[in-house]
């Protein structure tokens, strides 16, 4: 366990830990944002070793030094144009950090047993060796029928960050792999609960202490939705958790940089640990775009006529889409990249395969789409839960929730709703035998969007113990640039994020 702490710490942390700061700044998530940024430039040197070539080492270290230097280079510059201000007090910050630290130290201490999951050995453990192999054995490996039948393409943070444990201590003790995913996982979970944490920040200190409290409640809550597989090596609590913290920032908190940027990297997490989460990344990222840019229907036509006029109108809109679309490709990017290069390679799951002689007639779309949602059903008991607590919200505290310039429920509910929808027609379409299929997969398929739905009860909680909503035209946004936090009315920010 200490050599997994000195790994996430050392190894992961502190490559991660500038960009990570100048991403949220003084908040809670910095401290478990920061591995999970060591994490993300480590997959993409596992993509650039596949790639290109070399060792997933040395490219880990040449993007350490090229992400830090331009973070340097971009504050420097942010701070050189900006008048120097108070910055806001640790206090918060810190007590945030020790609850919901403190709440996550039991569930890891499960770590102890030494358990390997079926998965952590099959896939991550074994992708971690691979990768330690440098390209050749890589690119070997991943092509070589033997191994079809486990998901030699999903992508590579787990096993990125475990080759990287490795790379330092050697190979005496692979359990080292399930410790440093499970304390990758507590890291999101931990982003996680800074983001809820962070929608009470305008309250009042004792409500503030409650909400940093249920947060730290949520944290638990996704180890008891994962149950082992939190700490026997498995992936899908760790990309759900960085899903559901891409939701938090990107489509609940109020619109700021310091929200949109650990949302693209809680995205990029998500979508670089599994094929399930570079979907759902996928949709989070369309919305959040959507959101800090949404599309006006009705411009008014500027004075004037011909091509100066012309100009004048069709300007603002391209760039309009263009910054909605550099907001969804940026982040995109990694997980979209990897796709790529499998499919350029010829790597492909046995996800969406044929059905083999052996295996007797294929099942009607309507039996697997009835045993799918009957197998789901019992691990979202919490979604008609959500759905009551949504009716009341919407009727009863929605003053409050425009008032914190919190973001309409309705973006997360999208993503949930469309999330279902994919898994359904995943299990409908897929290759596999339905039956055997949905009881060794459907408890951990169904982690992102029960978390989800829990997180945004809290959410409602937070709304609801807060004050009275004020008018939306007078809610206040925070936006710290280069550790200046400045306050702006929410029709300020709307025509700053929309280029109006």
């Amino acid at each position: 366990m200490s050599q997994a702490l000195f790994a996430l710490i050392v190894m992961l942390g502190l490559p991660g830990v500038l960009p990570a700061f100048a991403a949220v700044r003084r908040s809670a998530a910095v401290v478990f944002l920061a591995p999970l940024v060591g994490a993300a430039m480590a997959a993409v040197a596992v993509e650039l070793e596949l790639g290109v070539g070399g060792s997933m080492l040395t490219w880990y270290v040449v993007l350490s030094v090229l992400v830090n230097a331009a973070v340097i280079a971009w504050w420097a510059a942010v701070r050189s144009s900006r008048r120097r201000e108070a910055a806001p007090a640790w206090t918060w910050p810190v007590a945030t950090v020790v609850v919901l630290g403190d709440a996550m130290v039991v569930p890891l201490t499960g770590l102890h047993a030494l358990m390997f999951g079926h998965d952590a050995n099959s896939i991550w453990l074994t992708h971690a060796l691979m990768v330690s192999g440098g390209h050749r054995v890589l690119l070997m490996d991943m092509k070589n029928p033997a191994y079809a039948f486990s998901n030699v393409d999903y992508p590579p943070l787990v096993p990125a960050a475990s080759a990287l444990a490795f790379a330092h201590f050697g190979f005496s003790r692979l359990h080292l792999s399930v410790d440093v995913t499970g304390l990758l996982t507590a890291c999101a979970l931990g982003v996680m609960g800074g983001g809820i944490a962070t929608a009470a920040e305008r309250q009042p200190p004792l409500q503030r202490a409650a909400a940093v409290i249920l947060a730290a409640s949520l944290c638990l809550v996704g180890f008891a939705l994962a149950g082992d597989g939190a700490i026997d090596g498995r992936a899908d609590l760790l990309w759900s958790a960085a899903a559901t913290a891409a939701v938090i920032f990107g489509l609940v908190l109020p619109k700021s940089t310091q929200a949109l940027v650990p949302a693209g990297i809680c995205a990029i997490v998500a979508s670089l640990t599994k094929n399930e989460g570079l979907t759902t990344a996928l949709i989070i990222l369309v919305l959040v775009s959507l959101r800090y840019r949404p599309p006006s229907w009705r411009r008014r036509l500027p004075a004037g006529s011909g091509s100066r006029a012309l100009r004048r109108r069709v300007g603002p809109v391209i760039r309009s889409w263009w910054e909605r679309a550099a907001f969804f490709v940026v982040p995109a990017l990694p997980g979209l990249a990897w796709l790529g290069l499998v499919h350029l390679l010829g790597i492909r799951d046995r996800f969406f395969g044929t059905y083999s002689p052996e295996s007797g007639s294929p099942e009607s779309g309507g039996m697997r789409a009835g045993a799918t949602v009957s197998s789901v059903a019992p691990h979202l008991v919490v979604l008609p839960i959500a759905v009551g607590v949504l009716l009341l919200g919407a009727v009863f505290l929605h003053r409050n929730r425009e008032g914190a310039g919190l973001g309409n429920p309705a973006w997360l509910w999208v993503v949930c709703l469309s999330y279902l929808g994919v898994l359904l027609l995943t299990y409908v379409v897929g290759s596999y035998e339905i039956h055997w299929w949905l009881k060794t997969s459907v408890s951990r398929t169904t982690i992102f969007p029960a978390l989800l739905l829990f997180a945004e009860l809290g959410i409602w909680l937070i709304v609801a113990l807060g004050p009275s909503g004020s008018s939306p035209g007078r809610a206040t946004l925070h936006s710290r640039d280069g550790g200046v936090e400045s306050q702006m009315s929410s029709r300020d920010s709307h025509l700053v994020t929309t280029g109006e």
